[in-house]
């Protein structure tokens, strides 16, 4: 489980460069055919500077960030999770990128002790925030 002393905690921030390849393959696994997704003048003619992320896919950045407060925490259920975005994530850009432990709560249930943790993942270019993502994760005692 967190230790509740991690509430407020920052991971470090990680450079994460989003490639033309990693959203035709991020797109390709959750089945959307969009062609923006994979073809550049397709991307253009919708408005886009170049091929821009399903919105669902900088979840997936979670993997590229160290976490220190979820090291060794026993078995985590993804709750739920909610997008916002300034401006597309897009690709040929390196974005900074850093989670924050907005909470942690206890709960016990039928003789099981579980947290609710709540994250956000803020995704920047240039120092102007592109996107957060706010993730509950249930934690549940080993």
């Amino acid at each position: 489980m967190i230790d509740e002393k991690w509430t407020g905690a920052t991971s470090e921030v990680v450079k994460i460069t989003v490639t033309r390849e990693m959203i035709a393959s991020y797109a390709k696994a959750i089945h959307h055919d969009n062609s923006i997704y994979v073809d550049i003048d397709s991307a253009k003619r919708a408005g886009y500077q170049d091929i821009p992320a399903p919105p669902t896919m900088p979840i997936i950045f979670w993997s590229f960030i160290k976490v220190p407060w979820l090291e060794d925490v026993g078995p985590v259920i993804h709750g739920k999770q909610c997008f916002s975005y300034e401006h597309p994530v897009v690709a040929n850009r390196t974005y900074d990128c850093v989670i924050h432990l907005k909470d942690v709560r206890k709960r016990q249930n039928n003789c099981e002790i579980m947290q609710r943790s709540n994250h956000e993942l803020l995704i920047s270019f240039n120092d102007c925030i592109h996107a957060s993502i706010r993730t509950t994760l249930l934690i549940f005692k080993k």
